[in-house]
């Protein structure tokens, strides 16, 4: 059987039973030679990143266990590229995310692959394309832009990654690898030591293969009052009736792959025999003009926070790249607050459908992961994403089928502003009824052999 590291929980209970320093050892060599095929990470730890007095506690969340971090967020003494060439900056410091998961034990296994400058939803930067394990023949994109965190997790490289979402940038690979991404609400994690794109939308969070991974590494990240706010949520959600779910009539949702919409259908039947209650309506606001109000608010705020390198005509960025940040110096700060007006008016719609006790269900993306020959730049893949962040909301992407062709597909548990809570336990609850996460994690583990075998 290959190396593949499935779960926090086997590996906390396996470095446990070690040394801190042999495990982390065994796990970086592993994780060294995988990475040369699978090509999800930009850069190997060399030497454990670790505390190994939290790495023994028997309570640390995280003790031993090896997280992938996304190459826009800070690890002292391992390069910050943001997927562009030209930029290899090596912080002192560790982002206030990494200081946390360290203090619970947590091994830092190194930087995982990111778009250039996080701009992209298809998985591809200067810097690399990651392999999408759901097929050995490496046919399709990962998705982006935490495009190799997903990948690191798809392949068993790690049970966990870091993300960063702007408009979907971990649930858009979440989707297309057949993983658990958790957007949470805005301000839940710390944004210190993180390389921003928006900071109206930016947000730092958690992909595991299951929600209780997402769970754990989530509360591992946040500081003491977020985490006991989470805690708090999570048992008084226990203790509570499920949430009533909102389910999209077809004309709300547009145009959708067929699969994927009889896999969002059969989601509302399998919830409400499962406990849920459910019903199906239209949208109070179109996910294309929400989409675009999110697109200017971005693009000038993209263009603010990295114009030093898209000015810079001897900067070796991708022509696309430089473009796109570009076009947010075309957006004045009259369009730009005119934006935000509408942003506003779009939350306080969206809210009247997100009350307490309601989530709203909706596909995480319209196509399962796209084929390698389908790139298509103009096409929006965070449709049904970036009105979560423009609303301040938050969300969590889940496996809910899988294509005639095996390509897994998803949706998301939604809700306002703060309930964090509330769609963890919608997402644990979902994935104790059905076993998605289960049948993509063994065709992961199966296409690894096939890919490490083709490597050897």
């Amino acid at each position: 059987m290959v190396f593949f590291l499935d779960a926090v929980d086997t590996c906390r209970k396996a470095s446990l039973n070690d040394s801190p320093s042999n495990t982390a050892n065994r796990h970086l060599q592993h994780i060294q030679q995988a990475n040369q095929a699978v090509r999800a990470l930009a850069h190997v730890a060399h030497t454990a990143v670790q505390d190994e007095a939290a790495a023994q506690r028997p309570d640390a969340l995280l003790a031993g266990v090896p997280l992938a971090v996304k190459d826009l967020i800070d690890v002292a003494g391992m390069p910050t590229r943001l997927g562009s060439q030209a930029i290899n900056h090596v912080p002192a410091a560790n982002a206030a995310v990494v200081a946390s998961l360290i203090q619970e034990g947590a091994l830092i296994a190194g930087k995982s692959h990111t778009t250039e400058f996080a701009m992209s939803g298809w998985g591809v930067s200067p810097l690399g394309r990651p392999l999408n394990p759901i097929d050995a023949q490496d046919r399709f994109f990962t998705g982006g832009s935490s495009n190799g965190s997903g990948s690191a997790i798809a392949a068993g490289l790690v049970p966990a990654a870091l993300g960063t979402d702007t408009g979907g940038s971990i649930r858009i690979p979440s989707s297309f690898c057949g993983l658990t991404g958790l957007k949470g609400s805005p301000g839940w994690t710390s944004a210190d030591g993180v390389a921003p794109l928006s900071q109206r939308f930016d947000v730092v969070g958690p992909m595991a293969r299951t929600a209780a991974d997402v769970r754990t590494v989530y509360r591992a990240m946040l500081p003491a009052e977020r985490r006991a706010a989470l805690e708090a949520g999570l048992e008084q959600a226990a203790n509570a009736a499920l949430p009533h779910l909102v389910f999209l009539d077809d004309e709300s949702l547009g145009q959708v792959d067929a699969e994927v919409l009889a896999a969002y259908r059969a989601a509302q039947k399998t919830c409400g025999q499962h406990g849920f209650s459910t019903h199906r309506q239209a949208i109070p606001c179109n996910f294309t003009d929400m989409a675009g109000i999110w697109a200017d608010i971005s693009c000038l705020e993209g263009y603010l926070n990295n114009r030093t390198w898209a000015e810079d005509a001897s900067a070796p960025l991708e022509e696309a790249a430089r473009r796109n940040l570009l076009q947010g110096k075309r957006i004045d700060l009259d369009r730009y607050f005119e934006q935000l007006n509408r942003a506003s008016i779009c939350r306080e719609k969206m809210e009247r459908l997100l009350t307490p006790g309601h989530l709203l269900v909706v596909p995480t993306t319209s196509t399962p992961a796209m084929p390698l020959t389908g790139f298509d730049p103009n096409r929006v893949l965070g449709i049904y994403t970036r009105f979560v962040n423009l609303i301040q909301g938050c969300s969590i992407a889940v496996p809910n089928g899988l294509s005639q062709d095996k390509r897994p597909t998803s949706m998301q548990f939604v809700g306002a502003y703060g309930q964090d809570a509330v769609i963890l336990h919608a997402a644990l609850h979902w994935q104790a009824q059905t076993d998605w996460h289960e049948q993509i994690r063994q065709q992961h583990q199966q296409q690894m052999q096939t890919v490490l075998a083709y490597s050897e």
